[in-house]
């Protein structure tokens, strides 16, 4: 949770962009980047608590989220880019270090693509270049089905995914109901969704220079693995490692997730 967090916003292309920062120290600001989900001030678990000890953390709510309108029509992935380099122009001081979950490590992927100058390093936990695979497709077509049909089932679906079958088995009912309810099918969530399923950043991945770390996780059932890892081939010259975990890392191995990011980062 993002407690001590100051929330500020920056003006891109008309859309206020809010953001949070929480943290201070020497070197580079560390920008997280969240998932589909929309929910920047819960989406990093107990990872920013760690992080804020020792540097400044930016955490930026793209199109969608708690934090940012929806435009009057679809978002696409360039929107989400340029109100995330918006939000490091105004709030850092240099280029800065990225973290991206899913979604998030999309966006973050293509920023470093579009906008090196922008970026040191990065590591990116569940991401992907596109979505077009059948199993992709299929997944989709099903996710947003259940959107219109039925918002439980929706969420439900979701969670399935999200997280691993152990470490469901391993959760309270009412920790599973207080998951449950941050899933269920918002505006937001849906224009992230719809805007995955025609997503495609090859173009933008090919051109990234910094040094960039991608985490897949064996256990992902909302990307799996074999997709993070052609992520990997796809981002040229980029470090690769696994996680015995699902989609949800920072909740389900913070401690080794800090312990990977920490060691890349530095």
């Amino acid at each position: 949770m993002l407690t001590t967090a100051t929330q500020r916003s920056v003006n891109v292309s008309g859309i206020p962009v809010g953001y949070h920062v929480a943290g201070e120290g020497p070197g580079p600001e560390l920008v997280l980047i969240h998932g589909g989900t929309g929910h920047p001030e819960t989406s990093f678990a107990g990872l920013l608590e760690h992080f804020t000890q020792h540097r400044s953390a930016i955490v930026p709510g793209y199109s969608g989220s708690s934090l940012t309108p929806l435009p009057e029509g679809e978002i696409d992935v360039d929107m989400l880019v340029d109100q995330v380099a918006g939000v490091v122009e105004e709030a850092a001081r240099g280029p800065v270090d990225l973290f991206g979950i899913s979604t998030g490590a999309v966006v973050a992927a293509a920023l470093a693509g579009k906008r090196p100058e922008l970026v040191r390093r990065m590591v990116v936990l569940g991401g992907f270049a596109h979505y077009r695979q059948p199993w992709q497709r299929l997944l989709m077509r099903t996710w947003l089905r259940l959107a219109e049909l039925d918002g439980n089932a929706f969420a439900e679906f979701t969670l399935l995914h999200v997280l691993s079958d152990t470490f469901i088995d391993s959760m309270s009912a009412s920790e599973r109901l207080r998951l449950r309810s941050g899933l269920m099918p918002s505006e937001g969530l849906i224009a992230v969704l719809e805007l995955i399923n025609r997503l495609d950043i090859s173009d933008y991945v090919r051109n990234i220079k910094c040094p960039t770390l991608v985490v897949g996780m064996r256990q992902d059932q909302l990307v799996p693995v074999r997709y993070a890892r052609e992520f990997r081939d796809a981002i040229p010259g980029s470090d690769y490692v696994e996680l015995d975990s699902g989609h949800a890392a920072a909740m389900e191995k913070p401690a080794e997730l800090l312990k990977t990011i920490e060691e890349f980062l530095a």
